[in-house]
């Protein structure tokens, strides 16, 4: 089977590594152990805070022969809780990673020519043209909204990245205008875009980060988890 269809097969669980693959597949190793099985390792970015990533794909069992093939002197592994890894006395915990999706409404018939109305911000208790839209090409899905106040950025929301049917986002909003509300507006405008275009919005968190986790509760269901373990 063929890395890509088999990351497609979990779409929603592999939308990282999907993007990558598509876009620089140089970038991207597979170790393959069996037909289905086996870690696909992810080198951190240039000029990134990103981690060096090995990703279980299909059975441990049958994955972890090639484990001590993984390239990066130091990395994190990610599986999906209750994966088996007692064996593996090198690993230690590092908490855990949880992912999030919207579903998508049914309710609405998306009309292009009134996306503005969508993108009021008004809509959401907010000052007029406080949020400003940036899509990557004329009459298509919103790729990023931004937060103006006081005639500079603020904040945003933004499509990190792409597969065919999701979209991984990643918001920020400046400290003095956190816990205003600004963030629950972005998101609440950024997830009905996507649920009009009839794509989900894919949202990652760490478990100890509390503030993050509450705005994608409001908004998104929790889709699974991700055990996150370094290796030394």
């Amino acid at each position: 089977m063929k890395l890509l269809e088999l990351l497609y097969n979990q779409e929603n669980k592999y939308i990282d590594e999907i993007d990558r693959l598509e876009k620089h597949p140089d970038d991207v190793i597979f170790l393959e152990s069996s037909l289905d099985s086996g870690f696909i390792c992810l080198k951190a970015q240039e000029n990134s805070s990103d981690w060096n990533i090995a990703r279980l794909i299909g059975d441990f069992n049958k994955a972890k022969q090639s484990i001590n093939d993984i390239p990066f002197k130091d990395y994190i592994l990610l599986t999906e809780q209750n994966s088996d890894l007692s064996d593996i006395q090198f690993c230690k915990h590092n908490g855990s990673l949880l992912y999030f999706e919207n579903s998508l409404s049914t309710s609405f018939e998306y009309d292009e020519t009134e996306s503005n109305t969508y993108l009021n911000s008004s809509e959401v208790g907010l000052p007029k043209e406080c949020i400003k839209a940036k899509a990557s090409s004329l009459n298509s899905r919103i790729d990023d909204l931004y937060l103006i106040m006081k005639n500079r950025i603020c904040g945003y929301i933004k499509v990190i990245k792409n597969t065919w049917h999701f979209s991984e986002v990643a918001i920020e909003i400046n400290a003095e205008y956190r816990n205003q509300g600004y963030g629950t507006a972005l998101m609440e405008l950024m997830t009905r875009q996507f649920a009009l275009k009839g794509q989900k919005l894919s949202y990652v968190v760490e478990e100890n980060n509390i503030a993050s986790l509450k705005l994608a509760r409001n908004f998104l269901k929790e889709s699974f988890k991700l055990d996150k373990y370094i290796l030394d």
